[in-house]
């Protein structure tokens, strides 16, 4: 299984998630909640191949919290209105969804030769 499907699974819940509480917020337009939304799970992404097989999954699960409000605090840094709350409630949801759906799927579905080694070994 290659990083396409692996990501598109994890786009694929993580990006409605978003894209919704980003929209909630009353601040942002469908197209700039969008564009956030798809940069957070590619970003968050990269941090589950590296983060993941060496850590196991509640390690990995809050640095996707830690990598979710870094980002929006960039993107609130140059300039695009995000509320607070909203920065927390992303940051949540997230770590939510990743540590209950998305890293044991990719633990338990994803081969030691695509994703590296040690994914599954801990926790």
């Amino acid at each position: 299984m290659g990083h396409l499907k692996t990501f598109s699974f994890k786009a694929l819940l993580n990006v409605p998630l978003v894209f919704i509480i980003l929209l909630l917020s009353g601040r942002l337009g469908w197209g700039t909640a969008l564009t956030i939304a798809v940069l957070l799970a590619a970003v968050s992404y990269a941090g589950d191949v590296y983060i993941l097989p060496r850590t196991g999954n509640a390690l990995a699960a809050a640095a996707d919290g830690v990598i979710a409000e870094v980002l929006l605090w960039a993107v609130r840094s140059v300039g695009i209105f995000i509320e607070f709350r909203t920065i927390i409630y992303v940051a949540v949801a997230v770590v939510i969804v990743e540590g209950m759906v998305y890293h044991p799927y990719l633990k338990r579905l994803v081969s030691a030769d695509s994703m590296g080694p040690g994914i599954g070994d801990r926790d």
